[in-house]
C-alpha cells in the first residue's frame, strides 16, 4: 500500500504542475492576444486558439486531481445514514462504476477519437493534429481510473480493519 500512496502522491505533483504551467501559459496567451487586439488592431489566431486548448485541458486536468482528492461534489446523506461498515461498502460501488466509466468512456473511447483524430489538423496552427488536442481525454481517463482503483483499495482496507473491530 505504500507504494500506492507513493504513486498517488506523485501522480498528484504531476497533475498539480500540469494544471499550474497550463493556467500561466494561459495566462501568457491571453495577455498576448489582448495586446494584439488592442495595440496592434491585428489579433493573433494562435494565441486564441491556443487559450482555448490550454483551457480545456486544464479543465480536464485538474477534474482528475479534484476526483482523486476526493474535492469532487457528493451527497453524503445516504453514506450517514447507513454506518460505517455499510458506507464504505457504498462507496466501494459507487468507485467502480466510476471506474467503468472512465475506463470506457474517458480513457478507451478518449484513445480512439484521438486516433481517428491524428490526421486532421487545426486551422490556427497548422503542425498540431487534432488528435494531439485530443490526447488528454485519455490522459485524465487514465489519472481518474488510477484514482478509483487506489479509492477502492482505501476502503476495502477499511472494511476489513471494521471486520477485525
Amino acid at each position: 500500500m505504500q507504494v500506492l500512496t507513493m504513486i498517488k502522491k506523485f501522480v498528484d505533483k504531476v497533475l498539480q504542475f500540469l494544471c499550474m504551467f497550463l493556467c500561466g501559459a494561459m495566462l501568457i496567451a491571453v495577455s498576448w492576444q489582448v495586446f494584439t487586439r488592442f495595440v496592434l488592431n491585428n489579433p493573433s489566431a494562435i494565441s486564441e486558439e491556443l487559450a482555448n486548448i490550454m483551457f480545456v485541458w486544464m479543465a480536464l486536468i485538474a477534474a482528475a486531481l479534484l476526483y482523486g482528492e476526493k474535492g469532487h461534489m457528493n451527497i453524503n446523506f445516504l453514506p450517514e445514514k447507513l454506518g460505517p461498515y455499510k458506507s464504505q461498502v457504498l462507496i466501494i460501488i459507487s468507485e467502480i462504476f466510476t471506474l467503468g466509466m472512465a475506463l470506457a468512456v474517458l480513457t478507451y473511447g478518449g484513445y480512439h477519437i484521438a486516433a481517428n483524430a491524428m490526421t486532421q489538423t487545426n486551422a490556427a496552427m497548422l503542425w498540431l493534429k487534432i488528435g494531439q488536442i485530443y490526447s488528454v481525454v485519455p490522459f485524465a481517463g487514465a489519472c481518474i481510473v488510477f484514482y478509483a482503483f487506489y479509492n477502492i483499495i482505501c476502503s476495502v482496507r477499511i472494511l476489513l480493519k471494521l471486520d477485525k473491530a
